[in-house]
């Protein structure tokens, strides 16, 4: 049987604000990842090692990696907020679909160091 479904691999991409750690939005990427992988085939998703925070210079690493890793599709996670600019050129850019998305608050444990609603980066 000949299927007509093509094969998609998605690049992640995380982003984040200089005002934040950018541990927040890495972790929340690699949290992202972790729990596609344990549900789907770990070869349709790509985790992208460069974070940007705030720079079109980071744009441009992160968008020549998810390219050479032949992805095919790029989502733009806001693990907190977002650099509109930088996030923005990213899609613009990418030579393929690209979605953004935002993290929800996990817990409000931690407000003030960990805080990860970025619907409003949204916005």
């Amino acid at each position: 049987m000949v299927g007509n479904i093509p094969k998609a691999k998605i690049g992640i991409v995380a982003v984040s604000r200089d005002c934040f750690p950018a541990a927040l939005a890495e972790g929340r990427r690699k949290a992202l990842v972790e729990a596609y992988t344990k549900k789907y085939d770990k070869d349709d998703i790509y985790e992208c090692p460069v974070c940007i925070i705030e720079s079109e210079t980071q744009m441009v690493e992160a968008l020549e990696d998810v390219k050479k890793n032949e992805c095919n599709g790029i989502v733009v996670y806001l693990g907190n907020f977002g650099p509109e600019i930088a996030e923005t050129l990213l899609a613009k850019h990418y030579d393929g679909p690209a979605m953004f998305v935002a993290a929800a608050e996990e817990s409000q444990d931690d407000l003030f160091d960990g805080r990860g609603d970025a619907y409003c980066g949204m916005l």
